[in-house]
Formats: C-alpha cells, sequence, structure tokens
C-alpha cells in the first residue's frame, strides 16, 4: 500500500479526533499531538532508510519545523491557542509532502511545504464560516467578536479583548496594543491561553478596590481545531485550492 495514503489516512484520523475534543472539551490533548509528531517524524526516517532517500529521512522534521514556525506566529499574534499550533506541527510532521488527487501544488508534492497548502485551505474554509457567524451574532444584536462581562463572572481561559495595566500608580484600560515598558499588564488579548486564576483574582481585587469598573471586554471563544481539520481534509481529499485558482486565472 501507498505509504502516502496510510500517512493521509493517519493525518484524517487525528483531525478527527482533535475536532470530537476541541468541541466537546475545547482542548486538543498533548498526548494526541505529540504522538502524531513522533509516528510522523519516524515514519518519514523509516521511509527514508528504506528508500535510501536522506531527504526523505528529513522531511517529517522539516515538515514539523515549518508547521511550527507558521504557528507560532500565529500564537504570538493572539489568533492561534497553544493546542492550534501543535496541532498544527502534527499534520506538518505526518505529512510534510504529498500529491492530492485534483490539484497538486508544486512547492509541496515533493518539498515539505504541504503545511502551507493546509494553511491556505484552512483560511479559505474557515472565512466564509467566520462570516455567517459574525452575521448571526449582528442579526441578534450582539458583537460578533467580543462581549462585555462583569469581572466578578470571569471564568479562567477567557480571552480579554482590552489592556487593563498600571503605569505611574494608576490603572489604564486600552482596546490598542501598548508597550510594557514600565507597566503592569493584567489582561493581554494576546495571550491566546486566555486569563488565569491569577490575573483574575488581580482584577477582582482592583474591583473591590474601586480602582476599576465591573466590566471587561472579552473575545468570544471559536474552537479553531475544526477549521484546521476541515483545511486539512480540503488538503488531502482535494488539493490546494489557492493553486487550482491561479492555474485556472
Amino acid at each position: 500500500m501507498d505509504p502516502n495514503a496510510i500517512l493521509a489516512a493517519l493525518s484524517l484520523a487525528v483531525a478527527f479526533i482533535a475536532v470530537y475534543t476541541d468541541i466537546r472539551s475545547r482542548i486538543i490533548p498533548n498526548a494526541l499531538t505529540y504522538t502524531a509528531t513522533v509516528i510522523g517524524v519516524v515514519s518519514h526516517i523509516c521511509l527514508g532508510i528504506y528508500l535510501s532517500n536522506p531527504f526523505v529521512c528529513a522531511r517529517g522534521i522539516l515538515g514539523f519545523g515549518l508547521a511550527f514556525i507558521i504557528g507560532y506566529a500565529l500564537w504570538l499574534s493572539g489568533g492561534w491557542a497553544g493546542g492550534d499550533v501543535k496541532l498544527f506541527a502534527a499534520f506538518g510532521a505526518i505529512l510534510p509532502a504529498y500529491s492530492p488527487p485534483f490539484s497538486a501544488a508544486p512547492y509541496s508534492t515533493e518539498y515539505p511545504f504541504f503545511p502551507i497548502t493546509v494553511l491556505i485551505n484552512t483560511a479559505l474554509v474557515s472565512l466564509p464560516a467566520i462570516l455567517v457567524y459574525a452575521g448571526i451574532c449582528l442579526a441578534r444584536g450582539e458583537g460578533a467578536f467580543h462581549m462585555t462581562v462583569r469581572i466578578t463572572e470571569l471564568k479562567e481561559g477567557m480571552i480579554p479583548a482590552e489592556w487593563i495595566y498600571e503605569e505611574n500608580g494608576k490603572i489604564h484600560r486600552k482596546l490598542s496594543i501598548i508597550s510594557l515598558r514600565s507597566r503592569k499588564a493584567f489582561t493581554s488579548p494576546n495571550r491566546a491561553s486566555g486569563l488565569t486564576r491569577a490575573q483574575i483574582t488581580q482584577l477582582k481585587r482592583l474591583v473591590r478596590e474601586g480602582k476599576i469598573e465591573d466590566r471587561i471586554r472579552i473575545k468570544r471563544g471559536i474552537p479553531f481545531g475544526p477549521f484546521l481539520a476541515a483545511g486539512l481534509a480540503v488538503s488531502v481529499l482535494y488539493g490546494d485550492v489557492y493553486w487550482k485558482i491561479l492555474t485556472m486565472l
């Protein structure tokens, strides 16, 4: 049986499990992503040895590295959570290069750039779904991506949509990005894992002391694991949608 077909089936199985856990508990288990990464890297090492091809040996590591760098950059921007980064990196380790049945981009069939195909397809798949979601929220008179809650009702993991920080003994609130030099930040919208218990305790203390109002803007949480899985499924079962559009033009 074609080793690439086996690895493609494995990646889809990992994606299916990740979707289930992300929707059910908002967590993509480390046991799943770490195991998938190791299997992907070891599989390519074994395949490279069998084919006497050093490049194939290294392909799993290269695919993992590329996917991790991209995912880590998105994590730093606040767009992805840690589980999303690990899942994307696992996809890169399992399928660093792949020849899909209908639309194969030359940069991802032999070289370890298939994670780029997965990322582009994920963006194309997720955008319509996010727009529909935003439309439903607006029709209900709600904020599409943010909402205001009481600080006393905050829960661990909620992601703030505003900066609350102390500077020169005064508490300030801003929606824009700030520099943290000489400032003590109580919230950070860039932290994809959300508020910690310690941060929530500090915020509640500030409310009790009358230093801030009992309200805070938070981001509406949308599990991104299903979008990544959908992008992978499109990439494996069809191919590079963006490359297909380019060739048609």
